[in-house]
Order: C-alpha cells, then structure tokens, then sequence
C-alpha cells in the first residue's frame, strides 16, 4: 500500500515534468538595453526547455539580473537598479525584468601613453600625432565598454600602419568613480622596433609564375613597412585580374624586423572571365555592357580584355592587350577602339589604335602614349569634319590619401601633356590638362572636398582636332546642375568642344554616423574655344552620400544658374 501510495503521488510530478514549466519573460528597460537582453539573456534561450521546473526558473532568473547588471554596465551605466518578479498565478508564468540605468558615466581623462622605439624616432611625430588625433573616445562623453575598445583597437591600427608594425597594447585600464559618475581612462601602446620590408614570399600560384605576383609589388626589400603600401600591392593584384583573391602582411615576429618577410596568399582567377549588366546614369541614362577577359593569352600572362558598352550617347568597342607586368609594376598595352557618340546635337565616328608603357596603381595610370585617330563629324546631322591625328602624350598621376575607397585627407592628381605634329595630323596642336582632387577633414564629421580642371589645346583653330583632345564640360562629377557635356561652345544648335576649359568645385559632406553624410556642394566652370575668358556656369545644390565597399554613393540635386532648372544626379567614386 505505502508503495502505490507513493506511486500516485509520482505521477502528478511526473506529468508537469514532462509537460515542463511554461513562462515568459517580460523586460522593462531602455530600447537599445532591453534589445540586447532580449538577445542575450540565459532567461531567454531556455524558455522553451521541456524539462523547466520552478527552481531552474528561479535561479535563472537571479542569473538574468546579474546580467542586466552587466550589460547595464558595459553600456556604461554602472549604478543601474535591477530587479525580478515571478507572477506564477497564471499561464504560463510571467517573469518580470525591471532595469533602471540611473545616470551615464561620462569620460573625465584619457591619457594615452607610449613606449619602445618609437619615442626616439625623429620622424614618428606625425604618427604619435595622429594616433592622438584620430582617437575617437573623448572628454564628457557617455563612456561604453564597445566604444572603449574600439578606440583601443584604432589607435592600435594608427600606430601599426606605418613602421611600427608589431606594436600592441601594453596595459589599459578604465577606472570608474562611482560617485561622480566619471571614467579616467588609461592605455599604453608599446610600438616594438621599426620594421622594413624584406623577400616577397608568394603561395597559391599554380598558371602563373611568382614573379608575376612579385613584379606588381610597389614596394622593394629595405623600405619602411608602410601598410598603405601592402593595401596598395592587394589592389595592384585584384585589378591586373591575375588574382581574384589576395592576402599580404609581414611575418609579426621581431626577430628580424630589418627585412621582415612578406606572405603574400594568392587564389589564380580563371583564365577565361565574361560578365554582362545593365545600369543606369543620369549622365547617359541606361546603359548595356558585356565584358570578356583572358587573362593567360599565348600561355605567358598576356591578357586580353574586350569591352562592349551602349548607352543613349556613347557606344563604344574597345580591345586591350597587356603584357605581363615587369619589376615595378610595369607593362605595356595596346588597344584598338571603334566609338560613336551623340552628344548635344554632335555626332561623331570614331577608330583609334594606340600602344602605352604603364606604371602606377590607379585606374589611369602614368603612361607614356602613342595613339593613332581617325573621325568624322557631324553637327545636326551633316558631315562637316573628317579629323586624324598621331598623338605623342605622357600622362602622369598621383595619389596621397588616407583611404583608398573613402579618402578623408590627402588629394589625387593628374597631368598629362601631347600633341600631334603637322605632317601626322588634319591640324597640329600641342595639349596639356590638369586635374586635382584635395580631400580636408573638418573635425570628427565632416570632410572638404576641393577640386579643380583645368585643359588648354593651343592650335589655331579647333577644326580638324579630334574630339577627344577638345573639351566640354557639365554632369554628375563636373559642373552639376547642367546636362552632360552641355558645357563648350555653341555651333548652330550644337555643343562642340573647345580649346580651353576651367572647372572648380567645392564641397562639404557632414557625416551621420559610419556610413550616411549630407552635403552642400558649389561647382563653377565651363569650356570654351576664343581667347577672352568665358563666364564661369555656376551649379549648387544638397545631395546625400552612402559609403560602401566601392566609394561614396552620391545623390545630388543641383540648379544651375545658367540653365534655370533642377537636376538630380547619381556617381560613384572619385574622378576627374
């Protein structure tokens, strides 16, 4: 009997055990706090647990409170009040969660210190300087664990970049006084000696021989280890379309940092590559391209690349062969490009063929250029040119930026001077463009864009001279505010290209958050053919900006003074 009494009191528990005790979790709290709870919370995953019984729950919830603290305090809240209730009068059972923050500790100090080599380096000012300057967790304000250590993580990213490249945390600390509700917060970085490039190490080539990937290296044994530098070498790869993956660093240890070995881990692209895509731009509203690409032609890492792009004003077909990169990153090119145009009321034909010694990382290199040019010309529909050309030109670029995709400071350049002499063109003529980006920080948020153009063609008349050596001006990297190319000189009911072309243009971008900026922006230029100065057409106007992986999305809606009207423009990326 005592044991079927036992029994028949087994089976209540039984059942509830294995039905499992049901609840759910109420919290009370700030939005961005509870999201994080909701998210993290033992109380949380195990709501569903079929084995729940009244102590589990218990104990987690006295676990869920000393976590609330926790988090509470990571987001800097170190006074926050936590409490719990089970209400188990219903079904299923209610847990509450009640968190008050109480007030936000703010940073008081930051002292940030340094040690090793680097306080006897003469030339490590501008690096300590801008580790202090980039530091983002300032004075008063609201102090939290996920922005201390990410200001930790950036200062450590700052001093590695250049030299310095095993440098490292050697203490921090953030001290909290409870009563003011004031964090000081302290970190030592120790730097470790001064690194310089030493032999490029290359894995992964099975088509390729290493000195394919070794040549296109911009740097050489003995340099500064310049971080910049290794970006550059992985841009230099993806982009020749050898590669379609890159990894490039120095070995870390300092065991011999005089002649640091550089890994460079590469995956081969496959030899042959077609892609196609639709776009659109308000320059030249939709487009078609179809792209094909061999980037192993003769079986010795030629490559070829064919590009086929129609739009409403611009058809082009144009052949590319490049041979294989020598030491310093140089190679020559060939191509040959048929093209039509139809832009402001000027149609032109073109074929042009030319071959160019390369150097450089940009998407225009420097280059010495020889190019042959043959075009036939029309404005409103009649044939009033046929223009050829041998053009001789040396083009020349540089580049000084903090960021490759999202420049802050530094500035892009560019200068190329040419000409065509009498007996090998329809017309002579001697020409030079120049064109300059500078990029400005303004505080922590903001960022100055200043660039100029300026191009002179000096002949004594402009018929006869191709097109693509004339100038006109007016679109969504140039004067916004204007049709593209609607900037030049009138003949009859056309726009045609002039002789000499002025562009200048200022813009500020107040950024919100990582990724959103607003600017104002004010472009002036235009491009004309007599001596006398033309007047400058003015464009300005607001427009919103987006990083991404591939530069600033930019969305601009500019008036342009001279045209009376609105326009909404879309670019992306730097140029000019």
């Amino acid at each position: 009997m005592r044991f079927l009494a036992a029994l028949l009191l087994l089976i209540p528990c039984a059942v509830f055990a294995q039905a499992g005790l049901k609840y759910r979790v109420q919290i009370d709290a700030p939005k961005e706090m509870a999201e994080v709870l909701d998210r993290g919370l033992d109380l949380m995953r195990w709501q569903d647990d079929p084995q729940m019984t009244p102590e589990q729950l218990a104990r987690l919830a006295e676990e869920a409170v000393r976590e609330a603290r926790e988090v509470a305090a990571t987001e800097g809240y170190f006074s926050a009040r936590v409490d719990h209730a089970i209400e188990r009068g219903v079904e299923p059972w209610i847990v509450r969660l009640g968190i008050e923050p109480g007030p936000r500790t703010e940073v008081a100090q930051v002292d940030l210190r340094f040690s090793g080599p680097v306080l006897a380096d003469p030339q490590a000012g501008a690096i300590l300087k801008r580790v202090r300057d980039t530091w983002p967790l300032r004075r008063r304000e609201p102090f939290r664990q996920a922005d201390w250590d990410a200001a930790k993580g950036r200062a450590l990213r700052e001093l590695s970049a250049f030299r310095y490249a095993g440098a490292r945390i050697q203490s921090s600390r953030a001290q909290v006084d409870a009563q003011t509700q004031r964090v000081t917060l302290t970190v030592e970085l120790a730097s470790g000696p001064p690194f310089r490039f030493g032999e490029i190490r290359v894995t992964g080539t099975r088509r390729y021989a290493d000195a394919v990937v070794e040549n296109l290296s911009p740097f050489r044994a003995g340099d500064d280890y310049d971080r910049d530098q290794l970006l550059l070498y992985q841009r230099r790869l993806l982009e020749s379309g050898y590669v379609v993956s890159v990894q490039a660093d120095v070995e870390p240890e300092e065991a011999r940092p005089e002649a640091a070995l550089v890994r460079v881990a590469v995956i081969e692209a496959p030899k042959h590559h077609v892609e196609a895509g639709i776009g659109y731009s308000t320059d030249a509203g939709p487009r078609l391209e179809f792209r094909y690409s061999n980037q192993d032609v003769f079986d010795a890492a030629w490559r070829l690349r064919n590009a086929l792009r129609l739009d409403d004003k611009i058809r082009t077909l144009q052949l590319e062969l490049d041979s294989p990169p020598r030491p310093g990153g140089r190679w020559n090119g060939f191509f040959a490009r048929a093209r039509g145009t139809d832009i402001q009321n000027e149609a032109t034909t073109e074929l042009a063929a030319g071959v160019a010694h390369n150097w450089g990382a940009e998407l225009t290199p420097s280059a010495i250029i020889v190019s042959g040019h043959v075009e036939e010309q029309r404005v409103a529909g009649d044939v009033t040119d046929n223009r050829n050309a041998i053009y001789f030109g040396h083009r020349r670029t540089w580049r000084k930026t903090d960021d490759f995709v999202a420049p802050r400071s530094g500035y892009l350049a560019m200068l190329e001077i040419g000409g065509a002499p009498e007996a090998l063109a329809t017309r002579p003529f001697l020409r030079g463009i120049l064109s300059a980006s500078f990029f400005l920080p303004v505080g922590r948020n903001g960022d100055l864009l200043l660039r100029g153009q300026a191009g002179r063609v000096i002949a004594a008349a402009r018929d006869g001279i191709p097109t693509t050596f004339l100038f006109r001006t007016g679109g969504d990297q140039t004067v916004r505010g204007y049709d593209f190319e609607s900037l030049g000189v009138r003949q009859g009911n056309a726009i045609v290209g002039g002789r000499r072309m002025v562009v200048v243009s200022s813009e500020y971008t107040h950024w919100i958050g990582e990724s959103w900026g607003i600017a104002a922006f004010v472009d002036a230029g235009n491009a004309w053919d007599d001596t006398a100065l033309a007047r400058a057409a003015l464009g300005y106007g607001l427009g919103a900006r987006l990083r991404t992986p591939i530069g600033p999305i930019r969305a601009d809606l500019a008036y342009g003074e001279e045209s009376r009207e609105l326009r909404l423009h879309f670019s992306v990326g730097f140029s000019f």
